[in-house]
């Protein structure tokens, strides 16, 4: 996402919102089974390890420290490849929680220096993507105990849901006012 734009970045967020309030408001047994699926594992660990290896292709050779390059990538992948193996626990859970910060600082760096159109940006991506990223990331069964508390009962998962969706429309909202 190197280049994004604010209004991009909006519509990045209001995609991620939105995803998550449907899922919540509808009480998809995807939350519920998600935390230990396979694919899901598969699926959020392989696109948070392909991101995080096209950011080590292009940032500039002065933020490798001076290391080469290609052994570095090389490195993480392998390394990465095998907490399939040695840590496949919630291991889903993690790799939201690493995409949710990528999110975060693709979205920051769009809106850099553009308040106040970017002040939404900030507050969710601090506020959701970062906050939430991390606790999920050190702490996965934090994600299910949040998540089950959310889905016990029909007001939390429309208060929870509908928050999301208001936010994500908020976001798209935004984006039209940058255009």
């Amino acid at each position: 996402m190197a280049g994004v734009t604010l209004a991009q970045a909006y519509y990045a967020l209001a995609a991620f919102l939105l995803l998550a309030g449907w899922l919540i408001v509808t009480d998809a047994p995807v939350l519920r089974s998600f935390r230990r699926s396979k694919s899901a594992t598969v699926l959020l660990a392989l696109v948070a390890i392909a991101w995080f290896a096209w950011w080590l292709l292009n940032i500039p050779e002065a933020d490798l420290a001076g290391l080469p390059r290609m052994p570095v990538i090389v490195g993480f992948i392998g390394f990465s490849l095998l907490t399939f193996v040695y840590m496949p626990d919630f291991l889903s859970v993690r790799a939201l929680g690493v995409i949710m910060l990528f999110l975060a600082r693709h979205a920051l760096d769009a809106g850099y220096r553009q308040l106040p159109y970017s002040l939404l940006d900030a507050s969710l991506s601090y506020g959701v993507l970062v906050l939430f990223g991390f606790w999920w990331a050190c702490s996965p069964p934090v994600f299910c105990r949040q998540c089950d508390w959310v889905l016990a009962t029909s007001g939390r998962r429309n208060f929870f849901g509908g928050l999301s969706i208001l936010l994500a429309v908020a976001c798209v909202a935004q984006s039209f006012r940058l255009a």
